[in-house]
């Protein structure tokens, strides 16, 4: 299949289904489209741009791909979104970069992305080695992991200027900073004179192993409005204060093929206020939240008997 060729060719709002196989391409999205993985499709950019770049006004869906690759000459790794709204579910963003300005994994300026279900790994960017949300874009991560990023402003998260960011039920974890000037290892949070980002976690993990600056930075001189609720931060992170929150180690299985699975003795097992989930709600491995009235923090619900039953 020629992919850009059948997305160039596709009607506005038209499903375009990728058969399962490895693309490279550097896609311009500039119409609402919606792109389907069937099986497991890999989409590489190979170091020479984003591997999928939105300039729409519309809407555009991508589900059950995995992105890499990607190296942007300013932003977005992976994916660049410039407008519109993105709706992302059940993918992979693992091993692209922005080295330059930042979002390794994805960049949101001014339009609207709801990622669902999906995994960040491995990206790097100056600014959000995983996520850059700039300008007034606004995004809904739920369900989500954000692990081994790398930036010097936020390892996991960047969130400037009046942009806004809600996050649900994820985990953030092992995320570095690294430089001159560096802060945020989990999140970076700045705003301008003129206004500041809305950023709020509920039901989250963050996690880092090693004691450092602070794995949620919210700049001082220029602060967001931050929110953080229900969810499990390490110990040197209880200045953050927040409502229903705990504070300690996440206590990771570490070990098999998924190692940000909880262990038994997580402080994150059955924390959660199961009323925040529906009945078919899901963890980001496509299993159930709620289980015998309960529920837990984190993009993982609890598996006992650890990881070595589920792919990584």
């Amino acid at each position: 299949m020629d992919l850009a060729q059948a997305v160039q060719d596709a009607q506005p709002h038209e499903t375009v289904k990728v058969p399962a196989g490895r693309y490279t391409v550097n896609l311009e999205l500039s119409k609402p489209v919606t792109l389907l993985a069937m099986g497991q499709v890999v989409l590489d950019g190979v170091h020479s741009g984003s591997v999928v770049r939105i300039t729409t006004d519309g809407l555009v869906r991508l589900s059950g791909f995995t992105l890499v690759g990607g190296s942007a000459p300013e932003a977005g790794g992976a994916i660049c979104h410039l407008g519109g709204q993105l709706e992302l579910l059940d993918c992979t963003l693992r091993f692209n970069q922005a080295p330059q300005y930042g979002g390794g994994g994805l960049y949101v300026r001014d339009g609207k992305a709801t990622v669902t279900r999906c995994r960040f790994e491995a990206n790097t960017g100056r600014q959000g080695g995983a996520i850059l949300v700039d300008g007034v874009g606004e995004l809904r991560l739920e369900d989500s992991t954000v692990i081994q990023n790398a930036a010097v402003e936020g390892g996991g998260v960047k969130v400037k200027e009046g942009a806004k960011a809600t996050l649900i039920g994820c985990t953030l974890a092992d995320n570095k900073v690294v430089g001159d000037g560096a802060a945020g290892s989990a999140m970076h949070l700045s705003g301008t004179t003129t206004r500041a980002p809305t950023v709020s976690l509920t039901h989250c993990v963050v996690s880092e192993r090693t004691e450092g600056p602070a794995c949620v930075y919210n700049s001082p001189k220029l602060p967001a409005a931050l929110t953080i609720t229900r969810s499990l931060l390490p110990a040197w992170c209880q200045a953050l204060g927040g409502v229903g929150n705990h504070f300690g180690e996440a206590l990771f299985v570490m070990s098999g093929t998924e190692p940000y699975l909880l262990s038994e003795k997580s402080p994150a097992v059955g924390a959660a206020d199961v009323t925040a989930f529906s009945a078919a709600s899901k963890d980001v491995n496509g299993r159930a939240r709620l289980r015998g009235g309960t529920a837990d923090l984190g993009a993982f619900a609890f598996v006992a008997g650890g990881s070595a039953t589920l792919p990584y």
